[in-house]
């Protein structure tokens, strides 16, 4: 959420930006108008109590001399309960005005491209391998089932829609890009975490816009528990109410399986292991001083792309529009592997600074010459695996089989390709 400062001083500002994500600007308005009316309860509450301790020392001089304190003493009580009235109206208008200013958005960087969804999103650099990139092979979801690396029908049949089992080959190259990846970012000086499967509703609520993700969430009881969907929600949260006491910036890296409940579109692009409901992914996660996170941003999207590189695989970066951002994240990346069957691109990774919208609600500190401050975050994708395994199936099809990039090879025996049927 936005410090409730900057909807004091920067109302406009704020309001510029929800109306080119598209929101309803409104809710600065109102988010203002109770901040007000708290204030000034407030105010009234912070008198009462001073005039409580006023009356308080009254009373005590006035006994110590004997004399009569009757009238203070109902004073006194009158007091009281008009404070705890009080106290009641102020946490109410405090809880009102938060419920409104969590459903604002974040700001926006001056440079976020105009538009109104994901077509409008603009390429800012592409890759492919000296060799060029593959323009004719057969989908990773057909191979897959052809030669029984993937076993979705009995999945679907014991686990319902978008399940899966990984047989033994795809198992492998599943792990060795786990355990490539946790390399790679050790390498680059990321503290590596294998994260919760499961968070509070309070914990996760804090890391992302609940209003907006539930509908990808599975709720695992009741009592407010989700099973993550991204390492993100469980590193952003590993400092929840906390002051960090490390030297910023904080570099995580976090390997989670995730769980989505993903409603979204069928199709032959979706098929296979593009779009489940259970998959593994590491990410990279930093906490950084406000005047640094877009150079961190920069650097973990060259991180990913490094690994693209090493991959051998095709890709482009995109610059994500205004009307296609999340609410949370004040500027953002994407990158998109190359999909030779499709002739298209398809994400893989996002990149993004939310400033100090996840740490504002989650109350984390950092000390910065003896001052206390609030750190920014900035999320991004290191590797996810399933659309990986898609990518590296249909861009490295060759007479001999699929061709297991080399940087892979050490982590599955020395092998070259795959072992297929």
């Amino acid at each position: 959420m936005l410090n409730i400062d900057l909807f004091r001083e920067k109302p406009e500002r704020i309001k510029e930006c929800e109306i080119k994500r598209g929101n309803d600007p409104e809710n600065v308005d109102k988010v203002n108008e109770l901040d007000t009316e708290w204030r000034n309860k407030l105010q009234k509450l912070e008198s009462l109590q001073q005039e409580r301790n006023t009356v308080g020392d009254e009373i005590a001089d006035l006994k110590q001399t004997g004399k009569d304190a009757s009238d203070k003493i109902e004073r006194m009580q009158e007091v009281k309960e008009r404070i705890s009235k009080l106290e009641d109206e102020v946490d109410e208008l405090k809880e009102k005005r938060d419920t409104v200013r969590y459903k604002v958005a974040n700001l926006l960087h001056e440079d976020v491209p105009e538009g109104e969804g994901e077509e409008d999103n603009i390429e800012l650099r592409n890759w492919e391998p000296e060799n060029g990139r593959d323009k004719d092979s057969k989908l990773a979801a057909d191979i897959m089932q052809e030669e029984n690396l993937l076993m979705s029908e009995k999945a679907a049949e014991v686990s319902g829609e978008r399940a899966y089992y990984l047989t033994t080959e795809l198992l492998r190259l599943n792990q060795a890009l786990t355990n490539f990846a946790l390399d790679f970012m050790r390498d680059k000086g990321f503290d590596l975490h294998q994260t919760p499967f499961m968070l509070e509703e309070d914990a996760i609520s804090a890391a992302v816009d609940m209003e907006a993700f539930e509908d990808q969430l599975y709720q695992v009881n009741e009592n407010g528990r989700y099973l993550i969907a991204t390492a993100e929600h469980a590193l952003a949260t590993i400092k929840k109410d906390e002051v960090i006491d490390e030297e910023l910036p904080l570099k995580l890296g976090g390997f989670s399986t995730n769980f989505r409940r993903e409603a979204g579109k069928h199709g032959k692009q979706t098929r296979g292991l593009w779009r489940v409901h259970q998959f593994e992914k590491v990410e990279q996660f930093i906490f950084s001083k406000p005047e640094s996170h877009l150079e961190h941003m920069e650097l973990m999207t060259q991180n990913a792309e490094e690994i693209m590189q090493e991959l051998g695989l095709p890709y482009r970066v995109v610059d994500i529009c205004d009307g296609d951002i999340g609410d949370k994240t004040y500027k953002q990346y994407d990158i998109e592997v190359w999909r030779p069957p499709l002739g298209e691109y398809g994400e893989v990774g996002s990149y993004g600074s939310c400033i100090d919208y996840q740490t504002n609600k989650l109350g984390t500190k950092f000390f910065d010459n003896g001052e206390r401050k609030i750190p920014y975050t900035i999320y991004a994708t290191a590797l996810a695996n399933p659309r990986i395994i898609t990518a590296i199936i249909e861009n490295n099809q060759t007479e001999n089989g699929i061709r297991i990039p080399e940087p892979l090879r050490d982590y599955m025996g020395g092998e070259e390709y795959l072992r297929l049927e």
